[in-house]
């Protein structure tokens, strides 16, 4: 039976296109964070939401 999985990124709500390689990386990297996670039940769907902004205190002078 073949693993059905798919990858999206939305920056600013636009649907970013993604060739095989980017989407590779990024399910096996987000995969991999999540198992380690050692949730009680397999991962079926996976979420995640970045919010970008300016932090007042970066750290440069």
């Amino acid at each position: 039976m073949e693993e059905k999985w798919e990858v999206q990124i939305f920056v600013n709500g636009q649907d970013i296109r993604l060739k095989d390689f980017p989407k590779r990386a990024i399910y096996n990297v987000v995969l991999g964070f999540v198992k380690s996670l050692k949730l009680d039940e397999s991962p079926k769907e996976i979420e995640i939401k970045v919010k970008v902004g300016k932090e007042e205190n970066t750290g440069d002078t």
